[in-house]
């Protein structure tokens, strides 16, 4: 028989509001335009797309640079919060697009410290440290905050759940021709996977609040929930990755070599913009309490150092009930219960041995010479890579196939 319910955690009526809208996309969708001189920034980036896919950006970018007025750092302090998200991102995506120079990538880019601009340098390094964020682009500031929705207004608070495959798309494109329509595609891909989480972190919330007040039937309406919530974020990024809406032959060459940083800060490599920085799939591990032990878990707990503080604060407020749901489930939910979190369970595996085909399918190569890399570090095309990564997504679906409460059937 269930016990007298304890006290709710905070989180639940505290913490969580401000994600309530959003899940882990920004609280109100991203500022287009911005005052003053600060405006030519958002203007340079598409007129580099070119020569990002020819000679070079970064004459261009240094010559951009020099007509800054010499005080553009202090003034971002008189931006709205919004407005210097925005100039971050327009920050982030210029420094991006100085450390490669050109795709496709030249191999010598990878071991290469740039002489990054002085006035944008010092620029990007201060509303990132005011931010919260490392000095280097990731998935919040090169996607989260670059797309934009003929269904919501710039700079107002806006519902995730309005956000769909064809309302969508990436507000400042950098690259030109096909290669720019892929990278729109690829940001489009994580942004609506994350507008999908928000229904991820509802249902979460509500198995943790029915596991606390011992409510069998809300248990189970929140379980379902997550099941079809789960299952909603990995059909975001199936359809465009799976059913080849996103050409692999592009991203191989021209996006994906580029989203990692692989610039050290202080020591550590940082890892630029990495699919572990998803917030719908880190939330999906604590409600249903798999573990962040073994190599990709620790490299999940690393990668929330790439979110902004008031996300890693949530994250961090739900860790001492990330067994809570798992707990309850196995002390009085019932058949039912048990069937649907052992259901939410075997989706997010589901989840993970999609993404490690894909994986591997990028690390094996299409026979010809690449520039391959994932979150900074250099990979060239071959078995070795391929059967180590594979190795790495194992360990982690065998992880999350444990949570399950009853064996997994042959």
């Amino acid at each position: 028989m269930p016990q007298p319910a304890h006290a709710l955690p905070a989180l639940l009526d505290t913490d969580a509001q401000p994600f309530a809208r959003t899940g882990f996309l920004p609280a109100r969708a991203p500022v287009l335009h911005l005052p003053g001189s600060f405006q030519a920034l958002l203007d340079l980036i598409p007129e580099l797309a070119g020569a990002y896919g020819g000679g070079g950006v970064r004459p261009l970018i240094r010559e951009a640079a020099q007509a800054w007025p010499a005080d553009l750092t202090r003034a971002s302090r008189d931006l709205s919060g919004d407005q210097r998200d925005a100039l971050l991102s327009a920050a982030a995506v210029l420094m991006h697009l100085y450390r490669w120079d050109a795709v496709p990538v030249h191999p010598d880019r990878f071991h290469e410290v740039p002489d990054f601009p002085p006035a944008l340098n010092r620029l990007f390094r201060t509303l990132s440290a005011a931010r919260g964020l490392p000095p280097c682009g990731n998935l919040y500031t090169l996607k989260y905050l670059n797309w934009r929705s003929p269904d919501v207004t710039p700079g107002e608070p806006y519902d995730a759940g309005m956000l769909r495959a064809g309302n969508v798309q990436m507000a400042r494109v950098f690259q030109a021709g096909l290669a720019g329509e892929q990278l729109d595609l690829w940001i489009q891909t994580f942004v609506l996977a994350e507008a999908r989480g928000q229904a991820v972190l509802h249902a979460g919330l509500a198995a943790l609040r029915a596991a606390h007040e011992q409510d069998r039937p809300a248990l189970e309406a929140a379980l379902l929930a997550l099941r079809d919530a789960v299952r909603a974020v990995a059909r975001e990024v199936n359809v465009f990755t799976r059913f080849h809406v996103i050409r692999t032959d592009l991203w191989r060459v021209y996006t994906q070599p580029t989203f990692g940083w692989g610039l050290t800060e202080r020591g550590p490599v940082l890892e630029g913009a990495s699919g572990l920085q998803l917030g719908a799939t880190q939330f999906a591990d604590l409600a249903l309490g798999v573990p962040l032990h073994g190599p990709l878990g620790r490299a999940l707990r690393h990668s929330r150092a790439y979110l902004p503080p008031e996300q890693r604060a949530f994250l961090r407020a739900w860790e001492p009930h990330r067994y809570a749901v798992r707990r309850a489930v196995l002390a009085w939910g019932d058949t039912r219960a048990r069937d649907l979190f052992d259901a939410c369970v075997q989706d997010l595996a589901r989840w993970r041995v999609s993404h490690r085909e894909r994986g591997s399918a990028y690390l094996r190569g299409d026979g010809q010479e690449h520039v391959m890399a994932s979150t900074g570090t250099q990979f060239a095309a071959g078995t070795p890579h391929d059967h180590a990564f594979r190795q790495l997504m194992d360990s982690r679906i065998e992880d999350t196939r444990a949570q399950r409460t009853k064996p997994e059937p042959p």
